[in-house]
């Protein structure tokens, strides 16, 4: 009767191991998901505030700070659990896997080209956002963007300019693919002159 009680109790105390295991996990990977949102909602704050035309590097300094933070938090994230959709995590934690590595350096962008592949052909990652990266890192890269999403300040006209477009003639039917606006309208909207 002992030994059947024992094998019972050991029996109980084994199935349960897996079970905790996964709960603790997904209490992880919330608590995890929770604190990149809430340091994505700073990031926000404070870029909200950012005016090109005026340098303001106390500013800047704090937003290195949590960019340095956040892209800490979400390396730490993506090794232990890999991209994670909106649905999984929510939107705001979700943006900030994907802010994290855009506002990071070249090299550290190019590290995690791989699993921003891959979350994008398994549709956790919007095409918008893809477009964004990919042209980001070509400009980074001395090549001319795709999608058209990138612009600078250009100091000596006072005005915002795109980076160089690939195939400008056809910049339209690309962005139409990836849910971006006509090329023309997101000018418009972020005031950037349009010529090449």
């Amino acid at each position: 009767m002992k030994k059947h009680l024992v094998l019972t109790i050991s029996v109980l105390f084994i199935v349960s191991i897996p079970s905790y295991s996964q709960n603790q996990s997904k209490t992880d990977l919330k608590k995890e998901a929770k604190t990149i949102e809430d340091l994505t909602i700073q990031s926000l704050k404070l870029r909200q505030q950012v005016n090109p035309e005026m340098k303001n590097q106390e500013l800047i300094n704090e937003i290195k700070i949590l960019d340095s933070t956040l892209l800490n938090k979400v390396t730490l994230f993506l090794n232990e659990y890999g991209w994670k959709s909106k649905k999984e995590i929510g939107e705001l934690a979700n943006m900030g896997l994907f802010l994290a590595i855009q506002h990071s350096s070249t090299e550290e962008m190019e590290s995690f080209k791989e699993i921003i592949e891959q979350a994008y052909h398994n549709n956790k990652i919007e095409k918008s956002k893809y477009a964004l990266y990919r042209d980001r890192l070509r400009v980074r890269n001395d090549l001319p963007q795709i999608y058209g999403t990138q612009y600078y300040f250009d100091e000596e006209s006072s005005s915002f300019r795109f980076n160089k477009i690939e195939d400008f003639e056809n910049i339209n039917k690309r962005r139409r693919k990836m849910g971006l606006p006509k090329i023309e309208k997101y000018a418009k909207q972020n005031n950037i002159a349009l010529h090449q």
